[in-house]
């Protein structure tokens, strides 16, 4: 096993921001200086080790300098960059939530630049989670990222159990494992409750797969989030999992990296998130240690669906004195050159922006190859938090209080509802207005 990350990200974040200069230095050099232009970004904390990676080694490639400041991870990080976009202090180069919270937390027709005549746009399959009447303000950075159940495969394979593809075959599953083994069945990592929707997420993938336009109806008001009739199964399903002890005791003080170590070290089975924690599985452990895992898309019921939410969008604030300089740094990471870089420096499981570029889609070991083979077998449908009008919210805070017996799975949709129908007023959307 190779050494753990988790303390040494946290001294890599510090070291990083400790060496960012103030976001208000001069950035910009006159023409013949011979200095190199400085572009300033900010990266959330658990991209930092890797963005330090392949945003320095572009900066060189087009002849500038980067400098990172890095953020907190969770909503502090975009009401981080929400006060930048209010007060117009984006910094050069912004990186962001797609959909929804791009389009009304950083609001790009006022604060960032129009990038629909760039070459790399008539590449992109879908513009739409970087765009706002049709115009392009962001790239987007990487292919995205997906959602599913990491498993104990030599478990799995011990006790004879198939991969299941419905919740009742979850729900079996995880009887049989607590019946045939000391291992917790499914693992659930409360300590930020933000992990807490990511149920919700793969779920609703199942929703929209049996009604089209749910997301449509939910934006013009004429259906409820109430009408997620699986999201609320899903729910009761792990509802029923906590009364019957088939989660881990500790629900609630689990933190990401107990919940990574205990299915890594065959404490538990099953533990659903998304494929992110593949950069802290890859960089603590080694490719034997990732042999033993696997990864299936939460049960949809035969509909072959996983719930996936494209990469960040990568854009040019309005207010950087060094725009040309930025556009360089983004035309040149959508290159297949620059998207190399990105892959090498990312070591997780990482896909490009680009489909089309002929880069090496293997990997070193089985549990990313088992990814990709996911993705390929099931039809992505994008998460609902950047395909609704408006923002959601958080409700994992109220997931938390269903998990201690406070509320009911119903609650978690009716407080999203709510959440949407207050927020379509605050903006003034028809059909919230009435």
């Amino acid at each position: 096993m190779k050494r753990k990350m988790f303390t040494i990200l946290l001294v890599l974040m510090l070291g990083i921001v400790s060496a960012c200069s103030n976001s208000s230095e001069t950035q910009g050099t006159s023409e013949g200086s011979g200095e190199k232009v400085k572009l300033t970004t900010a990266v959330f904390g658990a991209d930092a080790e890797a963005a330090q990676g392949w945003m320095t080694e572009i900066a060189e490639k087009v002849g500038v300098e980067i400098d990172i400041q890095v953020l907190p991870d969770g909503d502090q990080n975009e009401q981080l960059y929400k006060t930048k976009a209010a007060t117009k202090s984006l910094p050069d180069i912004t990186l962001y939530h797609p959909g929804t919270k791009f389009r009304s937390d950083l609001v790009p027709e006022e604060n960032l630049l129009d990038l629909s005549d760039q070459p790399w746009v008539e590449q992109i399959s879908d513009t739409s989670p970087y765009s706002v009447n049709e115009k392009v303000y962001g790239a987007p950075m990487g292919g995205g990222m997906g959602v599913g159940v990491f498993y104990n495969k030599e478990l799995f394979e011990e006790l004879g159990l198939e991969i299941p593809t419905t919740l009742d075959d979850m729900v079996e599953v995880a009887k049989k494992i607590k019946a045939d083994s000391d291992v917790i069945p499914f693992y659930v990592s409360a300590e930020n409750p933000i992990g807490l929707q990511t149920l919700g997420l793969a779920s609703f993938a199942t929703d929209q797969a049996n009604n089209e336009k749910i997301i449509e109806e939910i934006n013009e008001n004429k259906a409820s989030f109430t009408d997620a009739k699986y999201f609320i199964q899903a729910h009761q399903m792990l509802k029923d999992f906590t009364n019957q002890e088939l989660i881990n005791s500790d629900y609630l003080s689990a933190s990401l990296e107990h919940s990574i170590s205990a299915l890594v070290e065959g404490k538990t089975a099953m533990f659903l998130s998304a494929d992110f924690i593949t950069n802290i599985l890859s960089a603590s452990y080694t490719d034997e240690d990732l042999n033993k895992l696997g990864f299936f898309p939460f049960p949809s019921e035969g509909k072959n669906v996983y719930s996936y939410k494209p990469g960040y969008a990568i854009s040019v604030s309005k207010t950087s004195g060094n725009q040309e300089k930025a556009i360089d740094f983004i035309n040149y990471f959508m290159t297949k050159e620059g998207q190399e870089i990105f892959l090498k420096h990312n070591k997780g499981f990482k896909t490009p922006a680009l489909a089309d570029l002929g880069l090496d889609a293997s990997y070193s070991n089985e549990l990313f190859n088992g990814m990709a083979t996911v993705y390929a077998e099931n039809t992505p449908i994008e998460m609902f938090d950047g395909t609704l009008i408006v923002s959601p919210g958080m409700w994992g805070p109220v997931v938390q209080e269903m998990l201690m017996g406070d509320k009911m799975p119903e609650e978690v949709a009716e407080t999203i509802q709510s959440t949407i129908e207050n927020n379509g007023k605050a903006e003034g959307i028809p059909g919230f207005t009435n």
